[in-house]
């Protein structure tokens, strides 16, 4: 470290010089608070699920694009650069938007995505905007759940119609095709399905005749253990006096119990030409898709089994200007030039699971995609597209960090692998998307680094894939347990043992145990779940382990969760386990745990988090028990009704606990008594995974739509009863890194539709706690090993926790606040002054690890 290592030893033994107390004011949450600041660290290069797109009527270069649980985006400019419109609403899930082609700055959207996968999260209604999409007002149907479609009356913008999908997993709900006259101000319930499944997907105003509008209905629902995707109550359904009254169209389309998603399109230059596309179960024929030219008096079956689909897609677009030109979107991409005869696959160069389409209507050639990878454009009907990767919408289920210097993350995305990429770096144009690897493919989830082995990581694919990966050599090496009969989660939870990193646990419906890092397998308890012959016999997988532990304090004591409610312990290495969610009193029965965590500090406490995601209960469950699941106590406290997706308690400060929920991340400084969410630069968002590093003290997220964010929360983490019964107090910052921002010309040569996030400030991070408010200056002063002050800063003197930045340069020759030249690396006294009270710590600056 060179000579700054040597600090003598007076200065390491400094100690606080009280003056008293300040001037009494109360320090609240907000105060302790304002200091975590959160950035986005993206990526956008693994793309993310686009519902929708829309463009202004009349400036073809002005973009709407909705993510599936990223918000909506606007584009002023073609994609070159976006803006964030809709991040700080209650949900953030889209199903549709639409914009008043006679007032383009009136703009809906329609919440809660309607593709029914089980990543689908829900919405609170319909959302209007009048100037752009700069705000926003909630206009009501708030238990739709999920929008499949709005339509905008092309001659009156207060005339609007909805058709909501409703709730995915239970019956119910507002669920049917709503209108308002007022603009939102009261709906009307205008056409209801046939049983309390069966809402509606889809809404087409004819362009030509205003009262007249097709609308399919869809029934469906979804189980924790199985989804059902067709019945009889989907159709498709007419009007032509503006909703008062509906006829249910037949003559030529399917019949039978197992009608499924449908789609519809009108060719707006004839409007007695419609398309549909059908999934249709009866016959088991799959997609099939209807032509009609007599306005769906009367339906031709023009082909069937070419396209694919079924619950996650259902969209068709016919060409503005060619009747005969069709696209089909499901997990291809499918063109016809015959009116819907025959298809021709297009999209290649994109991403498959394609969800939304839009035509440019004076050039036809222009056409906008939105599919599981993100936003693709091409300007040749289809041949080729250029992939617009500048929208940070991933949607991470789990993630990971390296004890590298600096660190690395990691985590699995839907549809969309496994990824690996810096934290910050030394870039001055930030974190690119060229700095993050693909280290697994498939929909990726847990991602654990090896603690002792920075280059390789264990991750995790959907149903069970496990793999063991070396980043360096890019080599990737299965290592699933092979034994017969088991049942594994969407997302099958894994652990490396925190004593010993050759030990990897993983959960089927019971726990097994690797001794050499995945190389070989052997069960050590019996099946975990409840063994339900109904749910086994669904068709989405379940009685599954969905989450386990390993306390950090002791060997083989195991804590595990399962999707149909259980809560087990071990304390001697599997040889016994204990059921204990019976203890937990209040707990819902038999649902999904989310999480069970052991605790860093005390052997016999943990936490476990129910979710009611699968249940249409979006209240938050949490408990504690420090008794080994004897007895357990709710820590809920004051969290608003989100479903609780983690939960982490810090290793440092036993008081300080986090949770990610499917609205945002809330933090407890007190235990879980209270809890404060967190919104300084996080949006909206699903909070899937969060880990708190160990050695930086950066609280990093993982959300399901919006990438990975990263916040300092280094004062919390010391910020104990003593501290804040003092009046002035000096935190130990973090380990600073020294170094200069690279970069070359062709950086600033890249134009502006290069994506990069942003590195945090260069430096060091210094704060400190005030009881009250200092009226005085307030300085911060850098000492060297010989007692000399290097640099001297200013900071506030609000209530709270307060922040300075020290960029590591010393003072220059015109003055001690003006920066010169860097530091060398080494350890440095920091001296805090406030009023009268004088407090100091030590700062250790390192070089960046090459």
């Amino acid at each position: 470290m060179g000579l700054h290592a040597l600090i003598l030893p007076f200065l390491l033994v400094l100690t606080s010089v009280s003056a008293g107390s300040q001037s009494s004011s109360a320090t609240n949450a907000a105060d302790l608070l304002r200091a975590v600041e959160f950035r986005s660290i993206g990526p956008s290069v693994t793309g993310g699920r686009i519902v929708d797109i829309e463009v202004h009527p009349s400036e073809p270069h002005v973009l709407y694009v909705a993510s599936a649980s990223g918000g909506l985006w606007k584009s002023v400019n073609n994609g070159t650069t976006w803006t964030p419109i809709f991040d700080h609403q209650k949900t953030v899930s889209i199903g549709d938007v639409a914009i008043a082609s006679t007032d383009p700055d009136i703009i809906w959207v329609g919440t809660g995505e309607h593709n029914n996968q089980r990543s689908c999260h829900f919405g609170d209604g319909v959302y209007k905007s009048t100037d752009g999409g700069q705000t926003w007002a909630n206009t009501g149907l708030n238990d739709s759940v999920h929008i499949g479609r709005i339509a905008i009356d092309w001659k009156d913008p207060n005339v609007v119609y909805v058709a909501s999908a409703g709730p995915l997993y239970r019956g119910g709900g507002e669920r049917g095709v709503y209108k308002t006259t007022d603009g939102g101000g009261s709906w009307d319930l205008i056409l209801e399905g046939d049983n309390d499944t069966t809402g509606f997907i889809e809404i087409v105003q004819d362009p030509e005749d205003n009262l007249v509008l097709y609308a399919a209905a869809y029934d469906r629902i979804r189980r924790a253990w199985n989804y059902r995707g067709d019945g009889p109550g989907s159709g498709i359904y007419k009007t032509t006096d503006g909703g008062e009254t509906w006829t249910r169209l037949a003559n030529g389309l399917p019949e039978g119990d197992r009608i499924g998603r449908i789609g519809i399109a009108v060719f707006p230059k004839n409007t007695r030409i419609v398309y549909a596309t059908i999934d249709n179960r009866t016959p088991q024929t799959g997609i099939e898709i209807y032509r009609s030219e007599d306005a769906g008096a009367s339906w031709t079956k023009v082909n069937e089994g070419r396209a694919t689909g079924s619950y996650y897609y259902g969209q068709i677009r016919v060409d503005p200007q060619d009747p005969d030109r069709v696209y089909v979107l499901g997990t291809r991409f499918m063109r016809s030039e015959d009116g819907g005869k025959t298809y021709q696959r297009i999209g290649q160069g994109t991403h498959v699971d394609h969800h939304a389409l839009w035509i440019d209507p004076n050039n036809t050639d222009r056409l906008l995609d939105g599919n599981d990878g993100g936003f693709y454009i091409s300007y040749d009907g289809g041949d080729n597209w250029d992939f617009i990767n500048n929208l940070p919408i991933p949607q991470f289920y789990a993630i990971g960090a390296d004890m590298a210097l600096p660190y690395n993350v990691m985590g699995g995305t839907q549809d969309n692998g496994v990824w690996y990429g810096p934290s910050r770096t030394r870039r001055r144009s930030g974190i690119s998307n060229k700095q993050w690897e693909n280290i697994l493919g498939g929909d990726g989830f847990y991602s654990i680094p090896d603690p002792e082995d920075p280059y390789t990581v264990f991750t995790s694919t959907q149903f069970g894939g496990i793999s063991r990966v070396d980043v360096l050599k890019r080599v990737s090496r299965s290592i699933r347990p092979r034994e017969g009969g088991i049942r594994r989660n969407w997302m099958t939870p894994f652990l490396l043992s925190p004593h010993n990193t050759q030990i990897v646990y993983w959960g089927a419906q019971k726990v097994f145990k690797s001794l050499d890092r995945g190389n070989s397998w052997t069960a050590i308890s019996p099946d975990l779940t409840t063994n339900d012959e109904e749910k086994i016999g669904g068709n989405v997988p379940h009685c599954t382990i969905t989450t386990l532990d390993e306390s950090p304090l002791q060997s083989g004591v195991l804590w595990a969760g399962t999707d149909d409610g259980n809560v087990w312990l071990t304390r001697d290495g599997g040889n016994e386990w204990t059921q204990v969610n019976q203890n937990i009193e209040g707990a819902p029965s038999g649902w999904w745990v989310s999480r069970v965590i052991a605790s860093y500090h005390e052997l016999g406490t943990a936490y476990v988090c129910f979710t009611g995601f699968r249940e249409d209960d979006f209240r938050p469950y949490i408990y504690k028990t420090t008794d080994f699941g004897e007895t357990w106590t709710s820590i809920v406290g004051n969290l608003p009704d989100e479903p609780v997706s983690v939960i982490r308690e810090d290793r440092m400060n036993p008081n300080l606990l986090v949770v990610g929920t499917e609205l945002g991340c809330h933090i407890s400084l007190n235990g879980g008594e209270d809890w404060h969410k967190l919104t300084n630069g996080l949006p909206t968002t699903p909070v899937q995974d969060l880990l708190i590093h160990p050695r930086d003290g950066d609280l990093v997220l993982g959300t399901h739509g919006r990438g990975i964010f990263i916040a300092n929360i280094t004062p919390l983490r010391q910020l104990t009863d003593e501290v804040l019964a003092k009046d002035v107090h000096l935190f130990r910052p973090d380990t600073a890194l020294a170094f200069n921002f690279i970069g070359n010309m062709f950086d600033s040569f890249n134009g502006h539709r290069r994506y990069a996030a942003p590195n945090p400030p260069a430096g060091a991070t210094l704060a400190y706690f005030l009881k009250a408010e200092i009226g005085g200056d307030v300085t911060i002063e850098i000492l060297d090993v010989q007692g000399e002050v290097v640099r001297e800063l200013e900071g506030s003197g609000k209530p709270g926790i307060n922040v300075v930045r020290w960029n590591l340069r010393e003072s220059s020759s015109g003055g001690r606040r003006r920066p010169g030249p860097m530091v060398q690396a080494g350890r440095y006294l920091v001296r805090l002054t406030a009023g009268a009270s004088v407090e100091t710590t030590t700062l250790d600056v390192v070089d960046w690890e090459r």
